[in-house]
């Protein structure tokens, strides 16, 4: 906990070098971006809150249009004022405290026609907008196709055709996934940084997903969709044929980034926005938390996080390329960018050696039970230790709640986690290598001050401290646990809960003892 503390320092006072760069007018991105409108999807996101810190810290923008809806009974404005409390921001507030006018929003929906936007707001972006970053998404990997397609296709394609409408525009960011076309068939294979053909025309998709109910759609997809590992990827492989098709003439380009998990360095180092909790880093949590004992995973994989800095810094970085690349008229194809740890790798059994070692000092206090968990890569065994290890337990755990008056929600949560877990078993047993040469070139054409200031090289990255930080994240912005030098109570909790786990563990073995001899003992009374 005291060295994450240190980095944080650390990375303040780097900070502070970086505004005087930014200032002095060195820095090449920067000089780009300055004075320019910015029209941004997904700023409600993890990706685009990161993006609205970016730019306004270190990249001088004049305006961030922000596509929002009125959500959960906020309107637009309410929900930008709920966005800026996140502690991304907390710098930004503090330093330059009015970048908050700067921010319009633009009210609309990406799954609408026409992003939902009116007549006035579309003549603003159509006029003013210099730069366009399409970060939105519906991540939901259990989404049913017609609300992915309708957001995922359909957005881009709107997108498109706005884009095309810009009288100042200069480039055209569209944010994909690495796994769009990392199917089940290209498993240990190549996946490069290109185009690949569409399991389905877009506009026939969309068509379809307009059109036809969503239970008849849905059976209707299965056979299409069995090649990729969930609706999530299998909607954005088809979005990319989108921007192939649709998309020629425009300074546009796709950047793909794997697993995107907390911030390495920018703007504090952990950073993450707790609704990730529907991702990996939920793993992370309920292992951290003493409610995750098991995982079906494959330890000899190598798995693929990039943290957010890492992502954004490409994004901002490719969005100067497209200008410079027609500038020159030198855009002959549309350049896709994959941001994985290609040239880094990170074998998922160091990732867990690292979680479960040099990681414990950063489990919080907040811990329900000892945090162990068991790995295994056998389905059937997976689902019996699941069982045991978390049905079973909470089914007397949830009895006791109702016995004293309070709410059992074990069985319920557990259920969510099975459903995470499930959702998340391809990305922890299946790997791809992912080539990135397009963003190795993106980093090394940048000046040395740059690729400081907006690096986005994986093989710049120490994984371990990445594993470590990632933790630290999870327990500061989702356990919001910022609880300093109680690493000692923390490790007198954790030794008295595992002497319980043993003691449990022993009975389990004792009660399945008895059962079998008591079984075998009837058969053969029998016999």
């Amino acid at each position: 906990m005291e060295s994450m503390l240190a980095l944080e320092r650390e990375v303040q006072e780097h900070q502070q070098d970086v505004e005087k760069v930014i200032a002095s007018g060195a820095s090449d991105v920067e000089r780009f971006y300055a004075g320019s409108n910015i029209f941004l999807t997904g700023g409600s996101g993890f990706i685009g809150k990161h993006l609205i810190e970016k730019l306004f810290r270190c990249c001088n923008v004049n305006k961030i249009y922000l596509l929002l809806r009125s959500k959960k009974g906020k309107n637009v404005h309410q929900r930008i004022n709920q966005i800026l409390k996140d502690p991304v921001f907390d710098s930004l507030h503090k330093h330059k405290s009015d970048f908050v006018k700067n921010i319009i929003p633009i009210v609309g929906d990406i799954s609408e026609k026409e992003l939902g936007i009116g007549s006035a707001d579309q003549n603003i972006i159509t006029e003013q907008v210099n730069i366009i970053i399409h970060a939105a998404a519906n991540v939901n990997f259990n989404e049913n196709v017609k609300a992915a397609t309708l957001m995922n296709v359909r957005g881009i394609r709107e997108i498109v055709r706005l884009a095309k409408c810009c009288k100042q525009l200069r480039s055209v960011v569209h944010v994909s996934t690495a796994y769009s076309h990392a199917t089940k068939s290209r498993v240990r294979q190549a996946v490069k940084e290109q185009f690949y053909d569409s399991p389905i025309p877009p506009n026939t998709m969309i068509e379809m997903a307009e059109t036809i109910e969503q239970n008849k759609l849905d059976n209707i997809m299965q056979l299409l969709n069995e090649d990729h590992t969930n609706t999530y990827t299998f909607t954005k492989a088809v979005a990319e044929e989108v921007v192939r098709t649709e998309a020629q003439g425009l300074p546009i380009c796709i950047v793909r980034p794997s697993v995107v998990i907390s911030s390495y360095r920018e703007p504090l180092p952990g950073w993450i926005d707790p609704w990730n909790i529907n991702g990996p880093s939920g793993v992370i949590l309920g292992s951290y938390t003493g409610i995750i004992h098991v995982l079906k995973l494959t330890g000899d994989i190598v798995i693929s996080c990039v943290p957010v800095d890492i992502v954004t810094n490409t994004i901002l970085v490719a969005a100067r390329e497209n200008a410079i690349q027609i500038n020159q008229s030198n855009l002959e194809d549309i350049k896709i960018y994959n941001v994985t740890n290609n040239r880094n790798p990170l074998v998922l059994s160091h990732f867990t050696k690292i979680l479960d070692t040099s990681g414990r000092s950063l489990i919080s206090l907040r811990a329900i039970w000892y945090c162990f968990c068991l790995e295994t890569s056998n389905s059937f065994t997976n689902v019996i230790l699941f069982w045991l290890l978390h049905f079973i337990p909470a089914f007397f755990a949830d009895i006791a709640c109702k016995i004293i008056g309070k709410r059992p929600i074990l069985i319920e949560t557990y259920k969510k986690i099975y459903k995470l877990t499930s959702a998340l078993e391809s990305f922890m047993n299946m790997e791809w290598k992912f080539q990135d040469d397009n963003t190795l070139n993106l980093y090394l054409n940048l000046s040395n001050i740059d690729r400081d200031i907006f690096n986005c090289d994986m093989a710049t990255i120490d994984n371990t401290e990445m594993t470590l930080i990632w933790a630290y994240g999870v327990r500061k912005y989702i356990i919001k646990d910022r609880t300093v030098n109680n690493a000692d109570q923390v490790a007198r909790k954790q030794f008295w809960l595992k002497i319980l786990t043993y003691f449990i563990l022993f009975l389990y073995v004792y009660l399945f003892y008895k059962i079998i001899m008591t079984s075998y003992s009837i058969i053969t009374t029998f016999i």
